[in-house]
């Protein structure tokens, strides 16, 4: 068996300060870092003691995987990319913005599910990993299902109390995992994933069966020469919650058969699809309101086939982007959409009204600034940025260091040093653990 001897010591780093107990010069080190305060700890004597830290306002960026995946490339000595130096400077740019940034406490870049399921497709999932887990500070966006229930629920109380129209808080500590606000500790842990092939395959599956789905639907789109955007987006936007009951009552009618026998019992039968969990989560908005028990469903169904679901941020931006494509095919466009278009236009509808900027493909943000979706987003904070326009995102980001204080920047190199904001560019090279 091997022996690893562990000196306490090595948890204690820089900065360091003269003890002021034992007074031994450069002792007096960091402990450890915590959300609205920082540990200090000597060296020599142990003497320790808690400094306050000031509250903080991060700027949440959304990244897109191809962005990510990008910047890890410009990093990475083991990709093709790299070897080859075909990737554009701006990627490697980007991520020292990024990167520093992030340690400077000034910006947050939360992943998401679907950074976890488009690397798990690529090559290189262990090094995509790390990049988006390095720039999030260890926050994570909920999934989108859960996302899209929040807000179903808190526009579902607006419709009983007969408000439909009424704006959604859309509080974005309440859809991420962890503090956004919070000073961020020395140390971030890490969990590998177990043995992944079988989610891979799974997830090959289900995005080549929504690609085909919409590849689908376009191809009828091309021959829609009579219909405008509204009519797409009225078609588009009533059909989130008919699906849902479709589902819904699927699942019911599944378990039935299950119960009387014709059906065989399987594992992903006892685990109820996402819009069955919406839909049993809107019967718990209407008991709350004291809805009667035999009026739960009939009200529930009333509720998902009204215009007013229209209202419901994800349902509305996703509906119009789709519209917007669809428009796009009526006028004449032959190239039918991308494998990861879909999967982009979930990311766009659910975590937009959530973020200070999102970082998106050039032709989710082509439609973004089209008519009526600009005005419809327009009364978000969100900035919206892509490779089209990436110098202006470079600025964007320069200006949040230059807006910074003095007293803010002090603080920073207080605790995590004078080189704190010096971007981690080493990031795949192997570093030998020290003990």
């Amino acid at each position: 068996m091997k022996k690893i001897t562990i000196d306490p010591k090595i948890f204690i780093s820089p900065p360091y300060w003269k003890c002021p107990k034992c007074s031994a010069p450069s002792s007096f080190g960091v402990l450890m870092v915590c959300q609205q305060h920082y540990v200090r700890r000597c060296r020599n004597c142990w003497h320790t003691s808690d400094f306050p830290l000031p509250p903080l306002n991060k700027k949440v960026i959304y990244i897109d995987q191809f962005a990510v995946s990008n910047m890890m490339k410009a990093l990475n000595p083991k990709t093709k990319a790299y070897q080859k130096e075909t990737l554009a400077p701006f990627w490697l740019r980007l991520f020292e913005r990024l990167d520093s940034l992030s340690k400077l406490q000034l910006i947050i870049c939360p992943y998401s599910g679907f950074h976890i399921e488009e690397s798990l497709l690529s090559f290189h999932f262990g090094s995509l990993k790390q990049m988006y887990e390095l720039l999030s500070g260890g926050l994570s966006f909920y999934d989108h299902q859960t996302i899209e229930r929040f807000q179903i629920c808190e526009h579902a109380q607006n419709w009983l109390s007969r408000k439909p129209n009424k704006k959604l808080k859309l509080d974005t500590n309440s859809v991420i995992a962890g503090n956004i606000n919070a000073w961020q500790d020395k140390f971030m842990i890490s969990m590998n994933f177990p043995d992944k092939e079988d989610w891979t395959e799974d997830l090959r599956k289900v995005r080549e069966k929504t690609h085909k789905g919409l590849a689908r639907v376009f191809q009828r789109w091309q021959v829609e020469k009579n219909r405008n955007f509204k009519d797409w987006y009225e078609e588009e936007s009533m059909a989130f919650g008919r699906t849902a009951l479709q589902v819904y009552f699927s699942h019911l009618t599944k378990l039935a058969e299950i119960s009387s026998g014709r059906t065989k019992l399987t594992i992903s039968s006892l685990l109820p699809p996402s819009p069955v969990i919406l839909v049993r989560s809107i019967f718990e908005v209407f008991r709350r309101a004291e809805i009667q028990d035999s009026e739960i469903i009939p009200k529930t169904v009333q509720y998902l086939v009204s215009p007013s679901l229209k209202n419901v941020p994800f349902n509305k931006i996703s509906s119009m982007l789709y519209a917007a494509l669809a428009r796009k095919a009526a006028a004449g466009r032959k190239k039918p959409p991308n494998l990861g278009l879909a999967t982009d236009i979930k990311i766009i509808s659910v975590l937009l009204p959530y973020c200070d900027a999102m970082f998106v493909d050039n032709e989710c943000h082509a439609y973004l600034r089209e008519k009526p979706l600009f005005q419809a987003i327009s009364g978000y904070k969100t900035r919206i940025f892509s490779q089209n326009t990436k110098q202006e995102f470079l600025e964007y980001l320069d200006k949040i260091e230059s807006e910074a204080s003095v007293k803010h920047l002090r603080k920073v190199k207080e605790v995590y040093g004078e080189t704190c904001p010096e971007p981690y560019t080493t990031l795949y090279e192997k570093h030998e653990p020290q003990y």
